[in-house]
């Protein structure tokens, strides 16, 4: 990558210049090469009208955690201690942390069994943000944070709805 100010060649990817010492992060922004991709960089996280997430402290019995979760037709819990999110339990943690030995095992804290420290997102980063969160790391689901606090939760199928409501609004 070339310095504008000194046409000095740096490491694609620099914050600054090695020989100038100017700021060349605005190099690196992401370009969008079409229209939609144009929207998934301008478009924020609260354009996707995240749910508000359902919560649950850290002791919960992971069984009563299940059982909410049927109740509510939801795919995962925010887990928090007071109002700070301290992990996320999922359908894929169920499954794969629980497995068969769900009846012997529903007793269990559900912080036993959930993601510790997951990724989340701000409400207000681009929507391109979160697609590479949750492509990068394989999620289905990702918290919403604002003020450093969960206010929502978002899915793929969120993203997906967005994709398609702006493909079908470009047809017309």
């Amino acid at each position: 990558m070339q310095c504008p100010f000194c046409k000095t060649e740096n490491i694609e990817g620099v914050d600054e210049c090695q020989h100038c010492q100017q700021p060349l992060a605005f190099l690196s922004r992401p370009r969008a090469s079409s229209p939609i991709e144009h929207s998934l960089i301008k478009d924020r996280i609260y354009k996707l009208g995240p749910r508000k997430p359902l919560t649950v402290a850290a002791q919960t019995p992971v069984g009563e955690v299940l059982r909410l979760m049927v109740a509510r037709a939801v795919g995962c819990v925010m887990v928090t201690e007071g109002d700070q999110l301290v992990g996320i339990f999922t359908e894929r943690d169920a499954l794969v942390r629980l497995n068969v030995d769900v009846a012997t095992q529903s007793h269990r804290p559900v912080s036993d069994f959930m993601t510790a420290a997951p990724e989340t997102i701000a409400h207000d980063a681009p929507i391109a943000f979160a697609l590479h969160k949750m492509d990068s790391g394989g999620y289905r689901h990702i918290p919403v944070l604002t003020d450093g606090k969960p206010s929502g939760v978002i899915s793929v199928r969120d993203i997906l709805r967005y994709i398609a409501e702006d493909l079908a609004s470009r047809m017309v």
